[in-house]
């Protein structure tokens, strides 16, 4: 799962339909986009972000930065999904870095046991993927001492992923 960026713009009301097109163009010069979605611009790195905020700065536009983890193209959606994520115009699946926590169950613990523990906190879980072979697991952030309960309870523990 890979960490990019996202700057949400706060485009100024009243503002005619090509002025967005003309922060489009100007960015097209500055700055590598990965991807985008309405008035969210999605970036690499930091250095890409320093280049959009430059940017915003001169078109006078407020923008808010906020960390968003990427989702394997594979990844299992729930309807919990919109809740904590979007799928962007180049459908790339993402969540809200802040508000979710990621995690695999330990290695050496038995599979029975985990597809038990799975089972319990499949109710909770916002999206499902596979990554070097281990099933990564993301839920609510709030939930993190929850789903460490229910691996102890199943004799399993988990390694919460950065």
């Amino acid at each position: 799962m890979e960490t990019k960026i996202g700057i949400a713009m706060e485009l100024p009301e009243g503002k005619l339909p090509g002025f967005y097109a003309q922060i489009v163009k100007a960015l097209a010069g500055k700055a590598q986009l990965f991807d985008r979605d309405k008035e969210l611009l999605i970036v690499d790195n930091e250095s890409q972000q320093q280049a959009v905020l430059a940017v915003m700065k001169d078109f006078g536009i407020e923008t808010s930065v906020m960390k968003l983890r990427l989702l394997a193209p594979d990844a299992e959606l729930t309807e919990l999904f919109d809740d904590y994520g979007f799928t962007s115009r180049a459908e790339h699946n993402y969540v809200y870095d802040k508000i979710v926590t990621a995690f695999r169950f330990a290695e050496g613990c038995d599979q029975a046991d985990v597809d038990q523990a799975a089972l319990q906190i499949e109710e909770h879980l916002i999206a499902l993927y596979t990554e070097r072979g281990h099933d990564v697991y993301i839920v609510d952030g709030q939930l993190e001492e929850l789903v460490h309960g229910i691996a102890k309870a199943y004799r399993c523990s988990i390694e919460l992923l950065p």
